[in-house]
């Protein structure tokens, strides 16, 4: 019922990063493995060239700006709870998230520039050999530390690997990655193994090895995109035509409606972000989703039309007459269909964006204010038609006798062209900057499991981990407010994300707000019962 479901995935996110000063890692005891079980000794390194994918997000993620920030980046936050009689429980998180980095390679990964008088001519991705000493670092303990958007409240240089938070008064593990790693399935891959992994840790004990200890993972990184498609997808000779034909349905037509920044902001350089949150209880929860299905859309589409009726409603440029934007695809589904079972991993980035076009959504009137012109079900209708197709079969909505296309085919020339497009415009390389963005994660509770350890072993739930809360967000370091809707546990959750050089809490807060007031309204659900929360922690989930 979420629609997009499982096609939409993040595409645009950014990030400030932390500077809460971090206990001392040498406090924490980690006993050294069994003598028995020590992974073998890797020698060399191992590199192959950025992909296009991995290279668009580098690139906007290096927007110049005096902030040193990574803007290109998201996280997760798992509010944990261990069993009571458990000691040192730092060890036991930083053993976890070293096993998990030992694993995945691509998680200590980093991009090098391209040298004319070395060996490479192009940009790289290398990994060097495990170290555990230097993985380490990747991993910190943040004692007094209240929640996430402390915790990343400064930003600091750029991050050279994924990185592992521990914050023991919320009880939340924080899990950070810069988006060319990994994509927002990806992202959720990696929550759920380290939760995995983190468990069987538990059962055994910190002295005990774990079963993977002994094994020497190969020092290799997952195969771009493109290979993927070359390998599994047959590439036509049009390809680069469709590409462009798609393309330019983000830039033919009029201009897209947005959310109107901060006074001054145009000259802002971005500084902290932040994060708000509508989370209905359970019982309205399952009334949205019936709602929905009642009238036959998706919560992903009907949560677009209430954003795009809500954004109406400010003041808008004389120009904007449309809703555009690159709706995010999650292309792992088709390509592990194809048979890519490289991409059924946490790393590697297997992500696309269709330009989403719909005109005609606001009118002016002549006191310079702005109305939504289009009913919430023609738009949620609307939204349902390009959502829904499959990918492998898609056809350019509104242009009569369009043949279908398989988007697979055209990823590379398509997403070269998206960088074109990019390139174009200033600082932070979007034509529309302050349209708001959606990308919605679906239901979690396949994903992200509640209890953890212990399955059919008689393990008690007092031994189990059990988790209490789930986040997924991203930092923005753009002039846009980032809206990220997804259930999980029977609670829906509609989450904002946005820069405080751009935009102030009361402001997003009221926007989220006017959202749901235009989706129940649309929906006819009457009243409904819902909470703000401010940043990524809910202390009504905290035990």
């Amino acid at each position: 019922i979420y629609g997009i479901e499982p096609r939409i995935l993040d595409i645009t996110f950014s990030n400030t990063h932390q500077n809460f000063t971090p206990d001392n890692l040498d406090s924490i005891h980690l006993p050294p493995m069994a003598s028995a079980k020590i992974p073998p000794v890797q020698s060399g390194t191992f590199s192959r060239p950025l992909g296009t994918l991995e290279n668009f997000f580098s690139h906007i993620g290096q927007i110049e700006d005096r902030s040193n920030r990574e803007h290109t980046s998201f996280f997760t936050a798992l509010q944990v709870r261990f069993p009571p009689t458990l000691t040192n429980v730092d060890g036991y998180i930083m053993r976890a998230w070293e096993e998990v980095g030992r694993r995945f390679p691509a998680l200590r990964a980093e991009i090098s520039s391209p040298n004319e008088l070395g060996r490479y001519k192009e940009s790289m991705i290398t990994v060097q050999p495990w170290n555990r000493s230097d993985f380490r670092a990747s991993f910190s303990v943040h004692r007094n530390c209240p929640n996430v958007d402390v915790l990343f409240s400064t930003a600091s240089p750029r991050r050279t690997t994924a990185t592992c938070y521990w914050l023991p008064d919320p009880g939340q593990i924080v899990i950070w990655t810069a988006h060319w790693r990994t994509d927002g399935f990806g992202l959720i891959l990696l929550a759920e193994t380290f939760l995995s992994t983190l468990a069987d840790s538990l059962q055994t004990g910190l002295d005990a090895s774990l079963d993977d200890d002994c094994i020497e993972h190969p020092l290799s990184l997952p195969p771009s995109l493109e290979d993927l498609v070359h390998k599994y997808a047959q590439v036509t000779p049009d390809a680069a035509a469709d590409a462009d034909d798609l393309v330019k349905i983000f830039v033919d037509g009029g201009r897209s409606v947005g959310i109107p920044t901060r006074p001054g902001a145009s000259a802002a350089t971005p500084t902290v972000c932040e994060r708000a949150a509508i989370r209905m209880n359970t019982e309205d929860s399952a009334r949205l989703v019936n709602a929905c299905r009642s009238r036959g859309v998706s919560v992903t589409s009907a949560i677009n039309a209430a954003l795009i009726r809500a954004t109406a409603r400010f003041p808008q440029d004389p120009g904007a007459d449309s809703y555009v934007f690159f709706a995010p695809v999650n292309l792992r589904g088709p390509l592990i269909t194809a048979g890519a079972q490289e991409c059924s991993q946490p790393t590697g980035n297997y992500v696309s964006g269709l330009p989403l076009r719909v005109d005609g959504v606001v009118t002016h009137l002549e006191d310079g204010s702005s109305v939504p012109s289009k009913s919430f079900g023609d738009l949620a209708q609307e939204l349902g038609a390009l959502y829904s197709q499959d990918i492998t079969r898609y056809r350019r909505p509104g242009k009569t006798g369009a043949r279908a296309v398989n988007l697979l085919q055209l990823t590379q020339p398509y997403i070269e062209s998206m960088g074109n497009i990019f390139s174009r415009f200033p600082s932070p390389g979007c034509p529309f900057p302050t349209t708001p963005v959606i990308s919605s994660f679906g239901r979690m509770d396949g994903m992200i499991r509640r209890e953890y350890g212990g399955s059919g072993d008689g393990t008690t739930g007092l031994s189990k981990l059990h988790v209490t809360d789930f986040w997924v967000s991203c930092d923005c370091a753009r002039p846009m407010i980032t809206f990220n809707p997804y259930s999980w546990s029977g609670v829906f959750t509609l989450s904002a994300a946005w820069d405080d050089s751009y935009y102030s809490k009361a402001f997003v807060v009221d926007v989220l707000e006017k959202t749901m007031a235009e989706l129940t309204e649309g929906l006819e659900m009457g009243q409904v019962c819902y909470r703000i929360t401010n940043g990524c922690y809910d202390d009504s989930t905290h035990t």
